[in-house]
This record gives structure tokens, C-alpha cells and sequence, in this order.
């Protein structure tokens, strides 16, 4: 089992297109004025669904990865 993620960038790049796609309409319906701010409040309310995604859906490592088990957010 992987003890620790070789595709971290591939993750941060996925999350980062995501992002960039909804951070507006983030921003607006959040009422946020600083899209800086708007990002940290997206990856702190939707991170963990985007990390969880990613390792549990498309990583081609998920079966034998530890790391890709159910995240359970603090």
C-alpha cells in the first residue's frame, strides 16, 4: 500500500481547474469582495470533496492506496 501520494500535483492541478471555474460564482453567492479570500473559503468548505474525488474516482492508484480510503473531515 502507498503510505504516501505520488500524484499530490495531479490532485492540486484538478482542484486548481475547479477552482478557476466556479470562484466567481463562488464569490457572488458567498458575497465575498476578495477572490483570494473566495479561494481559501472554497477549499476550506470543498477540499476535502475535491481530495476525496480525485483519490477515490480517478487516481489509477486508488485500489492499492491507504491514502484514497474514505477522508473523514475535522
Amino acid at each position: 500500500m502507498t503510505k504516501q501520494c505520488t500524484h499530490i500535483q495531479e490532485i492540486l492541478d484538478a482542484q486548481k481547474d475547479i477552482i478557476e471555474r466556479h470562484i466567481d460564482q463562488h464569490k457572488w453567492f458567498n458575497q465575498i469582495d476578495n477572490r483570494e479570500q473566495a479561494a481559501c473559503d472554497f477549499i476550506e468548505k470543498y477540499g476535502f470533496i475535491m481530495r476525496e474525488f480525485y483519490c477515490s474516482r480517478i487516481c489509477r492508484e486508488r485500489f492499492d492506496c491507504e491514502l484514497a480510503q474514505k477522508y473523514e473531515p475535522k
